[in-house]
């Protein structure tokens, strides 16, 4: 039986508190350096392999490899893979930056889901998620943490107090 902990309300208000991400950094063209890379114009797919970084606006990912295509509607889907596979990207309304890694993750431009597998880890200024599935709906804006069905795993969360403003 897997141990699924939805922590939706508590990872929004950890993660995503009164800021989202860039929501402009959607629209941005998406840039890609690397070492290595194939793409098949006909299918709209590209692999990259090396020392791979995408960035789109304020978005970065660093991996060892990513797999990028898109549909006929324009949906974006991308995967990879790394030791580990780094996330960085800015919050809406301030200076917030939300930072994970992870050994690898999909994202379906579709549905709007995001996953990072295998020693994933979210964190915003002190707070911080750890397991072996984190799951964003960026769409809802909620996340779930899973940890493995075998073995001890369990999902970490760290929830700093906020201090009051002084009057």
């Amino acid at each position: 039986m897997s141990r699924f902990v939805p922590v939706k309300v508590v990872l929004l208000m950890l993660l995503a508190g009164s800021a989202y991400a860039e929501k402009a950094d959607r629209e941005k063209k998406i840039n890609i350096e690397a070492a290595n890379c194939v793409m098949n114009q006909k299918t709209q797919a590209s692999v990259c392999t090396k020392n791979v970084v995408l960035t789109q606006g304020t978005l970065s990912i660093r991996a060892d490899k990513l797999t990028v295509r898109q549909d006929e509607a324009g949906n974006q889907f991308v995967a990879g893979n790394g030791a580990p596979v780094r996330f960085r990207q800015k919050m809406d309304g301030g200076n917030d930056w939300v930072d994970a890694e992870a050994q690898r993750f999909d994202y379906d431009g579709h549905t709007g889901i995001l996953k990072l597998m295998d020693k994933a880890w979210v964190k915003r200024g002190e707070d911080q998620i750890y397991s072996d599935l984190i799951t964003y709906d960026l769409n809802n804006e909620a996340y779930q943490a899973q940890s493995k069905p075998e073995g001890n795993g369990r999902v970490n969360i760290v929830i700093t107090p906020k201090k009051a403003p002084a009057p």
